[in-house]
């Protein structure tokens, strides 16, 4: 897989990477039997973070500053 060093930061290396990877190749909680125990507090978790996080959130409009800048 790591055909340069990986230890160096050469970004360049992902440009030619399969842009569609299989189906199950990112599996944060797992599956099946042996699945995280702790996915639905954790999505508990985060989904409240988002909502506390909106909360505290000041949404202006720029008005026609928007379109004058370009």
């Amino acid at each position: 897989y790591w055909k340069i060093d990986p230890s160096k930061f050469i970004p360049e290396r992902f440009l030619h990477e399969d842009k569609h990877p299989p189906h199950c190749a990112y599996m944060p909680f797992g599956g099946g039997h042996r699945a995280c125990a702790g996915q639905e507090l954790a999505l508990l978790e985060l989904k409240v973070l988002v909502a506390r996080l909106m909360q505290r959130v000041t949404f202006i409009d720029p008005g026609n500053e928007a379109n004058n800048s370009g």
